[in-house]
């Protein structure tokens, strides 16, 4: 029965880095802080996966900046933009506007790029994070 039970364990001990390594768990992070800019937030990548969500912190001293995510999942795109003033302020660590994750759940098939904008001419430092899994 022992060897039984050795031989099972080994297997799976042999299974578990492949299956590992079968997909990946990325964050990606990007800031912004240009008056009407873009950067990347999930450069261009190919392959298949899901963009799990986004999550922007924006400072307390928000000077009216906005900031507009487009996805291009596929070769097809789609954005929304964040208000800060529609957000909740965090009620320490200097008051910031914080959106947590944003779930989004859109899979693709051959590639994602992640971009963002800094829409109303604002000034101020955003920063944005990106959750996706990589087959």
């Amino acid at each position: 029965m022992r060897i039984k039970l050795l031989y099972l364990t080994c297997a799976l001990c042999l299974l578990a880095p492949a299956m590992a390594s079968a997909s990946t768990l990325e964050y990606s992070y990007a800031q912004i802080s240009s008056a009407n800019s873009t950067v990347d937030l999930v450069a261009t990548t190919s392959g298949s996966g899901t963009l799990h969500g986004v999550k922007c912190i924006f400072p307390s001293n928000d000077s009216g900046a906005e900031v507009k995510i487009t996805t291009t999942l596929d070769g097809t795109g789609s954005s929304f933009t964040i208000d800060p003033t529609n957000l909740e302020r965090e009620a320490s660590g200097a008051g910031q506007f914080l959106t947590g994750w944003i779930p989004i759940g859109n899979n693709f098939t051959t590639s994602i790029h992640v971009t963002l904008n800094n829409t109303n001419l604002g000034t101020a430092t955003i920063n944005c994070w990106a959750s996706w899994f990589l087959n």
